[in-house]
């Protein structure tokens, strides 16, 4: 028997002829994505038990953007068996379709994890069972279970911990590794080998993010500096990246020959799988940083502006470096514009001895 409530309510949906079905809306973009996994983790070992007792298997929906959901687009069908990936503006869900749906067979639950009103307003009309989420944007009154989560002092991750309590009564996030059993992602090593890949030790390096101010300035120096200093060590050097930054991880490769430039050529799950089976890999602070932390590989994240407290990428062997608050270097590069990051205040050596020290750890 289920004592806590909320598992209690799950039981008796399913027993109600519910769809065991939950419908999880994810954040935007792929670090915040990957930052919800320990929460998911222990949700789905509470609520699969539950469905597993009365002799079902619950389907796992994701719905988010394709910048962030894309992660689990070849996921393993027990963890996510579908995924419902939107853009912006009239790619956005249409809640009259998901109403027309769940008004015929209505799924056991829906999380909202975003702060979008779209999903949680047709779950709302629908009468889904059980509905959880954020409720930042003014969306409590759709929810039976809601939390806080914008502007807390507290990291991203563990914003989530007081939602798990709700529907579970379990207070513990559990890391959740990922990889290509996990992820899928498998043709990567296939791209790794088609780029010139030998089979020997490699790092991955994600230069590329949107977020000016998060970048390792000036990246004609720093990279190609830290690919050298791989180089010389053994390991090959392998730029990753989205389309967005394909022509600068052109630039940073054709610096440095010896180094593989995959910028723009695998989809997330397959960056991932190249990630979780590198010597090291390092990022600055956009989402394939959290990715590469997530796998459990060795990882180091140049931050800029960002706080750590917030976050910082979770894994058992990452570790977040940056430069001094202030110039105290006189070897500094200083003609070029920082956009406000300290990163630039880091040297390519200092990066690579820390790669170095968590690599012997592990």
């Amino acid at each position: 028997m289920n004592t806590h409530p909320v598992l209690a309510d799950l039981d008796r949906a399913l027993a109600g002829g519910s769809v065991a079905e939950v419908w999880i809306r994810f954040p935007r973009l792929l670090g915040d994505v990957v930052m919800t996994m320990p929460f998911l983790r222990t949700l789905q070992h509470h609520w699969n038990a539950v469905a597993s007792a009365r002799g079902q298997q619950l389907r796992w929906i994701a719905v988010g953007h394709t910048a962030g959901a894309a992660l689990l687009s070849e996921a393993d069908p027990a963890f996510i068996a579908e995924v419902i990936l939107e853009g912006g503006g009239a790619a956005k869900p249409d809640p009259w379709a998901l109403l027309r749906r769940w008004r015929k067979q209505p799924p056991a639950a829906f999380l909202n994890l975003s702060q979008s009103a779209r999903l949680p307003f047709a779950a709302w009309l629908s009468r889904v069972p059980i509905r959880a989420g954020i409720a930042d944007n003014h969306l409590r009154l759709f929810y039976h279970h809601s939390i806080r989560y914008r502007d807390m002092q507290l990291h991203i991750a563990t914003r989530l911990e007081p939602l798990l309590v709700a529907l579970t009564g379990d207070d513990r996030s559990l890391w959740l590794p990922l990889g290509p059993a996990l992820l899928g992602g498998r043709k990567g090593p296939d791209k790794l080998r088609a780029a010139g890949w030998d089979g020997g030790d490699y790092a991955t390096l994600a230069f590329g993010t949107r977020g000016y101010g998060k970048r390792w300035f000036p990246e004609h120096h720093t990279w190609p500096e830290l690919m050298r200093l791989m180089l010389a060590r053994g390991i090959c050097p392998i730029l990753l990246g989205g389309p967005d930054e394909v022509s600068l991880g052109t630039e940073l490769a054709d610096l440095v020959p010896g180094a593989l430039n995959l910028t723009g050529l695998t989809t997330i799950p397959e960056a991932c799988a190249i990630q979780a089976a590198a010597w090291g890999n390092v990022a600055i602070d956009t989402g394939l940083a959290h990715l590469a932390a997530a796998t459990g590989r060795p990882t180091v994240t140049i931050f800029g502006p960002s706080p750590e407290l917030w976050a910082n990428p979770i894994g058992p062997r990452a570790m977040t470096v940056r430069g001094p608050a202030v110039d105290c270097d006189p070897l500094v590069w200083a003609d070029f514009p920082t956009y406000g990051s300290a990163a630039h205040r880091l040297t390519p050596s200092r990066v690579m001895q820390v790669l170095e020290l968590l690599v012997k750890e592990s």
